[in-house]
């Protein structure tokens, strides 16, 4: 195992719990991963010689839905490291949020990770945005693909796939807006009309 660059202590000489810089050292343990080493306090430089324990990650099961699939992976965690649900999961791509858990066979709201039977989570580095479009005599359901923080604005033309849209209003959870900009995670339904494009001859 590589030995890391950084390690996150209670300094002796500040008291201050900040990145210490590993100057040297060497990581090592069977059961569980040891490093010997001395480290420089980022605060306020006092250099010493350390040997932190921490247990071996383990493999949590983990089904990662995306759209409309799902698929069995597992993820790399501590045994003591608690998860909950709604929280945040890094991936090697993007993230995923939690939004179930199984531990000891029943379904709970936090667990420590030695006790998950199955991390149920979502990817959330994508959403989709819905759309309720006026064609004229009609109004048809579109949706696109967006970052969850990408601003939405009332008065914007959106591309959706052949139409081009005037975005005139955007429902949220509690009401619905006819001015300003709301992240796409927060719509539950966005409201335009096809834009005619004028062809000149």
């Amino acid at each position: 195992m590589a030995t890391p660059s950084a390690l996150v202590l209670k300094c002796e000489s500040c008291g201050k719990e900040v990145p210490h810089r590993v100057l040297r050292g060497r990581v090592g343990g069977k059961g569980e991963i040891v490093f010997e080493g001395v480290v420089k306090c980022s605060a306020c430089g006092f250099m010493r010689s350390v040997v932190t324990r921490e247990a071996k990650p383990i493999e949590v099961p983990m089904v990662l839905s995306w759209m409309d699939r799902s698929t069995r992976t597992t993820i790399e965690m501590g045994p003591t490291e608690r998860v909950a649900v709604g929280d945040a999961i890094p991936l090697s791509e993007g993230r995923a949020v939690v939004t179930a858990l199984d531990s000891k066979g029943r379904r709970v709201q936090e667990s420590l990770a030695s006790d998950i039977d199955t991390i149920w989570a979502k990817r959330a580095d994508k959403v989709w945005v819905s759309f309720s479009v006026n064609m004229g005599n009609r109004t048809v359901a579109r949706r696109v693909l967006a970052a969850p923080d990408e601003e939405f604005v009332v008065g914007d033309i959106v591309d959706l796939g052949r139409d081009r849209v005037v975005v005139h209003r955007i429902r949220i959870a509690h009401r619905t807006l006819r001015e300003g900009s709301v992240p796409a995670a927060d719509i539950v339904r966005a409201y335009g009309r096809v834009v005619r494009e004028r062809t000149s001859r």
